[in-house]
């Protein structure tokens, strides 16, 4: 399990959520929630490095995400 803590929490699960919500099935399964202003990333794999590869891909994501807002600023 992954956990984001940001002030943003709620754009940035917005942001992570249609690409969380459209895995491949039978490859990787990731799931989601919102605790507040922490985002919890449940990553499971038999394949660790499509495990490895879906993790960067919602840490990059994820950083993307609070890189714009801190533009935006």
């Amino acid at each position: 399990m992954v956990e984001i803590k940001t002030k943003n929490s709620e754009v940035i699960y917005s942001a992570l959520k249609p690409d969380i919500d459209h895995v491949i099935e039978g490859h990787t399964c990731a799931d989601m929630k919102l605790d507040g202003d922490i985002i919890h990333i449940d990553i499971n794999s038999d394949d660790l490095s499509r495990l490895r590869a879906s993790l960067n891909s919602y840490l990059r994501l994820a950083k993307t995400a609070i890189d714009c807002l801190n533009i935006t600023r």
